[in-house]
């Protein structure tokens, strides 16, 4: 069976392991990365690889594919500092060779205080693709972008353990953080981030940023973001996702599934912005608190809310003026394999099977299965087969 899996109190498998890669265009090339046989004196190719990632970003150009090998990779700042991009259409591609195998690991394990790295990965150049990843252990951001740059791909990452520890000020923590335009996230894995809650560790802040403040994908302002087959758990320090404050628009998030909420805020997705022109459509909401969408303050027109599908609650809550709302199955049981062990596929006889509506910027799903498998799409993350 050629696909990775990672054992999550269930065996999962990510669509992102099967798909293949194509060659690099004329002129580029495939650097490789070893951690541990490779070496930074190298040549960088497959038999003679680089010892550290960061060595490899250093030297791409337009095109080029950067393989990452099973292994342990840290660093201080942020663990893979990209700074050289791609081109429209020759994208620089940072890939780890089997899925969660390359683990950028920040090191964090105090809970008074930073002693980590930053972050995981800073996109400081444009049209640049990051996949397969497993980001740790990182006190501020998974995933951290320049203003000025724009055209990201976060393809199939793990993210987890994100801000764990006892930050007190008002500074946000997220797995993904964008100001930046012609984003698509897709297939990744996020839970477990935000800060220590008043009494865990110890914990004591004297506020209350430990219950809305750090989010799995923080969209403060951009065009064109598609936010599409991802799963998020256990999200309980802000939001799954957060759109605030703008302006956003051209923003699409369809297909995801959403699992356990937040306790001390409503929805699980929260928009908060100017938002012109944009879907979410397709997701599964499982046990949010009162609602999926929570919408609070925010300015909207040309915005759909549509075939969602919510357990324990309605699609939304909120001053949604300028949305348009339809299908939406609202507390509903979704029948999941086994929510409790995060195994959040469909199944057989659930009614997310076929409840869905075709997407042309929807193709296939968190496992890479196509869609559709049965007569429509199914709702969430994971289409039935």
């Amino acid at each position: 069976m050629n696909r990775c899996t990672l054992m999550l109190g269930v065996v999962m498998g990510l669509g992102a392991c099967g798909q293949t890669v194509a060659p690099p265009p004329p002129g580029s090339r495939n650097y490789y990365v070893d951690g541990a046989a490779g070496n930074d004196a190298a040549a960088g190719d497959s038999a003679h690889p680089f010892k550290t990632i960061q060595h490899a970003a250093n030297l791409v150009n337009p095109g080029d594919v950067v393989v990452v090998r099973n292994g342990l990779y840290t660093g201080s700042g942020s663990i893979l500092d990209i700074e050289r991009g791609g081109t429209t259409g020759n994208y620089v591609v940072f890939r780890a060779a089997v899925q969660w195998g390359a683990v950028l690991d920040g090191g964090q394990t105090s809970h008074s205080q930073p002693n980590g790295a930053e972050n995981g990965v800073y996109l400081g150049a444009s049209f640049v693709r990051v996949e397969g990843f497993e980001i740790r252990n990182v006190w501020h951001d998974g995933i951290s972008p320049s203003s000025s740059a724009s055209d990201f791909q976060i393809v199939g990452n793990h993210i987890h353990d994100i801000g764990r520890y006892c930050e007190t000020s008002g500074i946000g923590l997220s797995g993904m953080t964008f100001v930046n335009d012609n984003v698509v996230v897709e297939q990744n894995l996020l839970h477990d981030i935000g800060r220590d809650s008043l009494g865990q560790n110890g914990c004591n802040p004297g506020n209350d940023y430990w219950q809305n403040h750090d989010h799995g994908i923080y969209l403060s302002s951009g065009t064109n973001a598609v936010i599409r087959n991802n799963v998020f758990y256990n999200i309980t320090r802000g939001w799954a996702i957060q759109c605030f404050p703008g302006p956003l628009s051209q923003t699409y998030i369809a297909n995801n599934t959403f699992a356990f909420p937040n306790p001390h805020r409503d929805g699980q997705i929260i928009v908060a912005a100017t938002l012109t022109t944009g879907a979410i459509v397709n997701n599964v909401f499982y046990q949010p608190q009162t609602a999926g969408v929570l919408f609070e303050g925010a300015t909207t027109s040309n915005v759909v809310v549509q075939y969602n599908l919510t357990m324990g609650g309605t699609a939304t809550t909120g001053s949604g003026a300028g949305v348009t709302m339809s299908h939406n199955l609202d507390n509903t049981d979704p029948k999941l394999v086994n929510a409790p062990a995060f195994n959040l596929q469909l199944l057989a006889g659930s009614p997310a099977i076929d409840g869905g509506v075709t997407l042309s910027y929807v193709t296939n799903d968190f496992l890479g299965v196509s869609r559709p498998q049965g007569s429509a799409y199914d709702i969430g993350a994971f289409e039935f087969h």
